[in-house]
């Protein structure tokens, strides 16, 4: 079991960001959980679908489990882009779910551990490669039992690990030195940035944690192109 365990850190998963496995030793390790950080509109639901599709070009089953937005709003706003996501969705390789829908209709609020329980089941009943969660700071406030959070998070990052899939979680950034509990759980923290310089909007990516792989953490620069978001390995000034 634990040699398995060993082997998987020398598979990597490709993330589908051009440039982006580059800075990691190749991509993902498979089996673990990551988390994409950011302020509004810096790129974190385009990370998590270019993920996807990376996975269905490979053959790789894909799920996007949305906490709050409705998905077909998300699918709208990915074509955009050349990444083919309606073929991929109406074929099944995509699957995206719905989740937000049940908790915002909900009377009695959920706790976290009965939250985490319906997103495992979800993933159990797709049986996906590749699962993309959006986002856990969107339901802050819809669980009764918010002072569990840590614990409950890292039993279900447990959980998903012993699914063996790999899994992309979103989360807002609140402040650049203020980190909640994915942060210090999860596998590998990548963090987007915006800034405004000479009336110019500079997008930039860190990679601020990446357990079992040698990684760069300097400050990269970004750019969103007809295929998604694009990474390269410079400076963003």
């Amino acid at each position: 079991m634990y040699i398995g365990e060993i082997l998987k850190t020398l598979d990597r998963v490709s993330t589908g960001v051009p440039g982006l496995d580059e800075l990691i030793g190749g991509g993902l390790i498979p089996g673990r959980v990551y988390l994409i950080s950011g302020p509004p509109g810096s790129g974190k639901t385009t990370i998590g679908v270019q993920f996807l599709v990376a996975g269905a070009r490979n053959n790789e089953k894909g799920l996007y489990i949305s906490l709050v937005d409705d998905p077909k709003v998300i699918i709208q706003d990915m074509m955009k882009y050349d990444l083919n996501i309606l073929p991929y969705a109406k074929s099944g390789k995509i699957v995206f779910y719905d989740i937000g829908y049940h908790l915002l209709r909900i009377e009695q609020k959920l706790t976290w551990r009965e939250l985490f329980v319906k997103i495992k089941d979800v993933v159990s009943a797709e049986r996906p490669k590749r699962v993309v969660i959006d986002s856990f700071t969107s339901i802050e406030q819809l669980v009764a039992d918010p002072e569990n959070k840590r614990r409950e998070i890292g039993n279900f990052i447990r959980s998903l690990e012993e699914l063996d899939v790999t899994t992309l979680v979103i989360s807002e950034m609140l402040s650049s030195d203020n980190y909640t509990d994915e942060y210090y759980l999860a596998s590998g923290v990548i963090v987007l940035h915006h800034f405004m310089r000479n009336y110019t909007m500079i997008r930039a990516l860190q990679i601020l944690k990446m357990r079992g792989t040698p990684h760069d953490s300097n400050i990269k620069r970004v750019r969103f192109s007809k295929e998604g978001i694009r990474v390269y390995n410079e400076a963003p000034f």
